[in-house]
């Protein structure tokens, strides 16, 4: 009913079931297909219902190579009703590029909304919580360990809980040393990685993720006294090299600083630097 110009294709999968799919042949044009998709919400919208469209990975749309999804997205969403978008990223830096910039076709079309990293105080319960669900105990002062090195962002934190949750036997609780020992099996896993990543950066870059990943807290990049503790050179040298971090999504604005996007990525560094 919505989307005429996709096609249904029955097929059988390797068990003799059959699957059901819709999707267009490749020479198809994309313009019909395209314009389809985005009229959608609004036929809805106007049989009265109230609609929320999420774009998740919403950067994706640059790698089409032209503007014209974003021209046709802004002047569908400004005459559409009942109907509301929300714009998720990964890639802040890009986004905002894409709704901040004048140039660009989305320029304010939407509020930002940055939601930040999620409070230790709510993550108390939430952790201690999975953890009983299989018979497994966990003290308050373990889960604010966990959220300090993982500086509460979500991933890292259920990932880092993930693996020190498989080394915990049930009826037990988190033993001294296993949380180490989980940062341990992390960092093993991705060493490959951080090191090709470490290996690919100027000496530059190398020194200005290496003072940030051993400062407790973000500091004021550009201040005299961090950049002499660290002997990084003029404030003009480091704005070029946090401007190639964050093209390259190693690092993220954060208020009046940066993050190390990749929470265990700065675990390493710290390590490598500290042993």
């Amino acid at each position: 009913e919505l989307f005429s110009h996709f096609t249904p294709s029955i097929t059988v999968d390797q068990e003799g079931n059959p699957v059901i799919t819709f999707g267009s042949p490749r020479t198809a044009r994309i313009e019909p297909q395209l314009e389809e998709v985005l009229s959608a919400p609004a036929k809805l919208g106007r049989k009265g219902k109230k609609l929320v469209i999420v774009l998740d990975e919403f950067q994706q749309i640059l790698t089409y190579g032209t503007d014209r999804v974003e021209q046709r997205l802004r002047s569908v969403i400004q005459h559409q009703k009942n109907v509301a978008y929300i714009f998720l990223r990964s890639r802040k830096h890009i986004v905002q590029e894409m709704l901040l910039e004048a140039s660009r076709p989305l320029y304010r079309s939407a509020t930002h909304y940055p939601h930040g990293v999620i409070d230790v105080k709510d993550w108390l319960p939430f952790i201690r919580e999975r953890f009983l669900d299989a018979k497994k105990k966990i003290t308050d002062d373990q889960i604010r360990s966990i959220v300090e090195f993982t500086q509460g962002h979500p991933f890292y934190t259920q990932h880092l809980c993930h693996v020190l949750w498989e080394l915990c036997e049930s009826d037990e609780g988190v033993a001294d040393g296993l949380l180490a020992r989980a940062i341990d099996i992390l960092l093993a896993r991705e060493n490959h990685a951080y090191t090709l990543l470490w290996e690919s950066l100027t000496k530059n870059q190398q020194r200005f993720l290496r003072a940030f990943a051993l400062e407790e807290k973000p500091p004021r990049p550009f201040a005299s006294d961090f950049l002499q503790r660290y002997r990084l050179g003029s404030p003009s040298s480091v704005q070029r090299v946090v401007q190639s971090l964050l093209e390259r999504d190693v690092i993220d604005r954060e208020d009046a600083s940066f993050l190390i996007s990749d929470r265990f990525f700065r675990l390493w560094i710290r390590r490598l630097h500290m042993s």
